[in-house]
């Protein structure tokens, strides 16, 4: 089977199902694909939004997508604790299950062409290195796609990076996230995330992040790790702020997964490739907070794609992102390179002042 389209978003997540929905509202004729068989599932996130991002957003998310409203954040180290409360710090929960089938249906309903449980096997390029042609593999058979513009929204893990042999992660690039709902827990301030930060979370930190009452993500992630990441994990739980809050924990479903950290490639546009979310590294350090800034650079990208001006792709993609979240993510890149220069320098002191460094960076937002 062989399809022709203006577009080809690989991923349907937040930045691919952002892409094809304003790609397809600009007239674009848009395919986007997703290996998995249903939308959102397996669910690989701490599923929290910062509602200080709300601004920039293309759309409108509903009440009923927002299951749980996050007041603030609970910041320890070294038996120090840190609370902040209202903006930039509060936000709210999603159930990444149903929000990204609602992005996807958004998608499909400005008219782009969903097909799931469709990975992609292969790219074509053409003498001047431009995709020419996509293969997915579909159930037991093949899709054959022309596309005059991919954008690239799968994920940390990129299949289109890795067909273009652009793929090449160096150790520290990627964080290991370890991660479970857990229900039945007797949460300190329900209606905070709390951040930790420790030996258990070596070059990064771990987290509870409620979704309820009584039911939180509950993770540690960090990279450079010197043994298994599980282990991290069980001494998280056994410090005294987390063990009387997950004393009574009932473990529901697993949320591991690898997080961006450092650019995975130099560019965020190749010949007719353009590339979103966790694939162009579009996350906001420390928290690797990805949800709503994909959907933002989702929906730059598909307007960007559905203009088909080439010669002018990266350019204007990179402008137009630099307009909306240029300052949030020079922000980010601040608080990452103090971070990591606390981490080398193995200061004393360094998960207070990575807190404190965070503080200060982040209420910059709100100058």
């Amino acid at each position: 089977m062989q399809i022709e389209c203006d577009v080809l978003v690989v991923g349907a997540g937040p930045a691919g199902s952002s892409a094809a929905r304003s790609a397809a509202l600009n007239g674009a004729k848009t395919i986007f694909i997703d290996k998995k068989r249903e939308i959102g599932n397996p669910v690989k996130c701490a599923e929290g939004i910062g509602k200080y991002l709300f601004p920039y957003l293309p759309f409108k998310i509903p009440r009923d997508q927002l299951i749980w409203r996050i007041d603030g954040m609970f910041f320890w180290a070294d038996d120090i604790s840190i609370e902040r409360e209202g903006s930039p710090w509060n936000g709210y929960s999603v159930d990444r299950k149903r929000f990204d089938k609602w992005l996807a249906e958004n998608a499909v309903d400005a008219g782009a062409k969903l097909f799931t449980n469709t990975e992609l096997v292969d790219l074509i390029l053409d003498e001047e290195n431009n995709v020419k042609k996509a293969i997915a593999k579909r159930e037991n058979h093949f899709l054959e796609i022309i596309p005059k513009v991919v954008v690239a929204a799968d994920g940390s893990e990129s299949t289109v990076l890795k067909l273009l042999d652009l793929y090449h992660p160096k150790e520290g690039d990627l964080a290991e996230v370890y991660s479970w709902e857990m229900k039945n827990l007797d949460l300190y301030k329900p209606n905070f995330e709390q951040i930790f930060c420790g030996e258990f979370a070596p070059n990064g930190y771990a987290y509870i992040f409620p979704k309820s009452k009584d039911v939180a993500n509950v993770g540690v992630g960090g990279i450079y790790l010197k043994k298994d990441i599980k282990d991290y994990f069980e001494e998280f739980l056994e410090i005294d702020p987390v063990r009387k809050q997950v004393k009574n924990a009932e473990y529901v479903v697993e949320k591991s997964k690898k997080a961006v950290w450092n650019d995975l490639t130099d560019k965020w546009v190749y010949r007719n490739v353009l590339l979103t979310g966790d694939a162009a590294n579009q996350n906001l350090k420390p928290f690797v907070e990805g949800i709503l800034p994909s959907i933002i650079c989702g929906d730059v990208a598909g307007i960007t794609v559905s203009e088909k001006t080439k010669k002018t792709l990266e350019k204007d993609y990179i402008d137009n992102v630099e307009k909306i979240l240029g300052g949030h993510f020079q922000n980010s890149k601040r608080v990452q390179d103090n971070i990591w220069k606390f981490f080398t320098k193995k200061i004393k002191e360094e998960n207070l002042l990575i807190f404190f460094d965070v503080i200060s960076n982040r209420n910059l937002i709100e100058d």
